[in-house]
């Protein structure tokens, strides 16, 4: 059997090279080598029940993308984006590259069926949109979207929505200093300075059609403005062709690290590139790292394959074959690993993301394929190498595969998939795990700080049953496209988490800080709020006294997502030593604490106005200052 595995496997690999060479020959081998790939994926698969279903029509979401063709003029693939852009508590879609040029917005109604309320919004139309990322950059609490374009100017639609759901979205990129021409591809917000206020980088294709714009960094400057820093700082990424720029804490050192992954190093000396933060704003460039593989890199996507708490880089490629690159030691020194995970595909490869698709607590793996190769999906069952079961799954399409995000759509506890195929419709597969599985998952609403209110860069280490699980809010990964903000963790047959620790990164006059929970309970989006947060159900800076009721009341009730909050030594159940902790920090306004003579001043400065307000009365006076007192320490 394996000898007729590798005879299939080169049989295909003949074929799709026989395509690049001639365009005559395309047509014969496109059709016997898409064969030969079906049964060589029936062969590998091991039996399981159909898991996803592509209900993307069924459900309100209907976008046909014509554009995002290959080469020259053509955007290679058109982003997608899994992100709730209307602020209530579930994700929405949003999508480019139809016939028209209209960004497509389907809003979520809570249970996975959308509505298209495209022509509400605003968003409008956008020429030769390529890639999506979601972020607040003005913190007002909304997401804003910024979309690259193909050989065109970047987009920065800022959300000024209300809630009374009078969409509006307004173009202020140029305005805000977001300008230049160049071949767009994928875009990312993270805050590499820690200032709080999230930045945007955008990788451009460097080269198409003699565009020589290079990579771009946009610093946030308070929400008002951007300037463009990336020449200074030295990770313009000279002039590689870039198809996506990436954040993520690569060395798990509190700050926000670039990779960025350049098409054309095959046969070129184009090599992908690691810059890592020195903490202080600036980067260095880690050549000696080894995360500079060569390859017609794609995109880059992040997650523990192997569960050691750290995470792996996945970098799609063409046939040569795809990256898995592991770092062995503390010092981050990366190998390829795909050989030994089975993850290397030998097709041409785009779109890809880690998902724990049936919560088991293994992350698994989707790549998406361009013909003559159907998509893959690599299932993780605990040990490596892991095992394509696209076909048996319902998500080996016969198209050619750009764009992926995911996302719980249907808030059933599993991730569903939004894929983007070339010249078709938009697919949401709908992940049938939780209807037929007895396996657990958990989620994780991350709650900002500062100007960076969606956590950017807050990352998450989970423990269960000896495992461990790391995740990392992000906002652009993968291939142009963003996934959702919230983190799941498939728990298997665990009905609680063992323990979880979350590192939120600075946020300017706040420093790094680092919450300890144990025992959540399974089968809940749990919100996770930074320890200047607790006990402030309002978000208004001060612990009152009917927030102080409500703790009380949380005592008394079975422990719930809205009880997190109140939940100070993160037990999982709200309880006297809360209660004791609420006392104590409530009088602590310098947050040193203690309640001493500094707080003292702060109070007496404010009165007779609202400014410090136990009791709510509103106003500043005796009955605070008796509040105080009797917190002396």
């Amino acid at each position: 059997m394996s000898f007729f595995k590798a005879h299939l496997r080169s049989t295909i690999w003949a074929f799709a090279w026989q395509r690049a060479r001639s365009i005559a020959a395309f047509a014969v081998s496109t059709t016997l080598a898409i064969t030969l790939a079906t049964t060589l994926a029936m062969i590998n698969q091991q039996a399981c029940a159909q898991t996803f279903a592509n209900e993307a029509v069924a459900r309100g979401v209907s976008y046909f993308v014509s554009q995002g063709e290959f080469g020259g003029l053509g955007q290679f693939g058109c982003g997608v984006a899994v992100v709730d852009l209307d602020g209530d508590g579930d994700d929405d879609i949003v999508c480019t590259g139809n016939a028209k040029d209209r960004l497509g917005f389907f809003r979520n109604g809570g249970a996975g069926q959308f509505s298209d309320v495209s022509a509400e919004t605003g968003l409008g139309v956008i020429l030769k949109a390529s890639g999506i990322a979601a972020g607040d950059f003005d913190a007002d609490g909304d997401l804003d979207l910024a979309v690259t374009r193909w050989l065109k100017a970047t987009v920065l639609l800022r959300n000024d929505s209300t809630s009374s759901n009078a969409w509006a979205f307004v173009d202020v990129a140029a305005a805000s200093g977001i300008t230049g021409v160049g071949a767009g591809a994928g875009c990312a917000w993270g805050d590499y300075n820690g200032d709080g206020w999230i930045d945007l980088a955008v990788a451009n294709r460097s080269g198409t059609n003699a565009n020589l714009t290079r990579n771009k960094l946009w610093r946030n400057n308070n929400g008002t403005s951007f300037t463009e820093v990336a020449g200074t700082l030295g990770v313009d990424n000279v002039m590689f062709p870039a198809f996506m720029v990436t954040w993520c804490d690569i060395d798990l050192d509190g700050d926000a690290d670039m990779y960025v992954a350049n098409d054309k190093g095959s046969a070129n000396p184009h090599f992908n590139r690691l810059y890592r933060n020195n903490g202080n704003g600036t980067f260095f460039e880690d050549v000696d790292c080894r995360a500079n593989v060569s390859a017609d890199a794609m995109g880059t996507s992040y997650g523990d394959l192997n569960g050691d708490g750290a995470p792996e880089i996945y970098v799609p490629n063409v046939q040569l074959g795809n990256f898995l690159l592991r770092a062995n030691d503390s010092g981050l020194n990366f190998f390829d690993d795909a050989a030994n995970a089975g993850v290397e595909c030998f097709s041409t490869c785009w779109g890809s993301t880690f998902l724990d698709g049936d919560n088991d607590g293994d992350l698994d793996l989707f790549v998406g394929a361009m013909i003559p190769s159907l998509n893959f999906y690599f299932r993780n069952d605990g040990a490596w190498p892991l095992t394509n079961v696209a076909l048996g799954l319902g998500l080996a399409d016969p198209n050619d595969t750009y764009c992926v995000a995911q996302g719980d759509v249907d808030r059933d506890g599993d991730i569903d998939l939004l894929v983007q195929d070339r010249a078709a419709l938009l697919r949401l597969y709908i992940n049938g795990t939780a209807a037929q599985s007895a396996n657990q998952s958990i989620m994780f609403d991350v709650k900002g700080r500062g100007a960076n209110t969606h956590a950017l860069g807050t990352r998450l280490i989970a423990v269960s049953q000896g495992r461990k699980f790391w995740r990392e809010v992000a906002a652009g990964s993968d291939y142009k496209s963003q996934s959702s903000y919230r983190q799941h963790i498939g728990l298997g047959t665990q009905m609680s988490l063992d323990s979880l620790t979350v590192t939120f990164p600075k946020a300017g006059a706040l420093a790094g800080a680092t919450r300890q929970l144990t025992n959540l309970p399974a089968g809940q989006v749990w919100p996770l709020w930074p320890p200047e947060s607790l006990g402030d159900e309002n978000r208004n800076g001060v612990l009152s006294s009917s927030e102080r009721v409500k703790l009380i009341e949380s005592m008394a009730q079975t422990f719930a997502p809205i009880h997190a909050i109140f939940d100070f030594d993160g037990d999982s159940v709200v309880g006297h030593a809360d209660l004791r902790e609420f006392d104590a920090r409530q009088c602590d306004l310098d947050h040193n604490g203690i309640v001493g003579a500094s707080d003292l001043t702060i109070l007496l400065s404010a009165w007779g106005s609202n400014g410090v307000d136990f009791d709510e009365d509103g106003m500043t006076g005796a009955s605070d200052l008796a509040m105080l007192l009797a917190r002396w320490s």
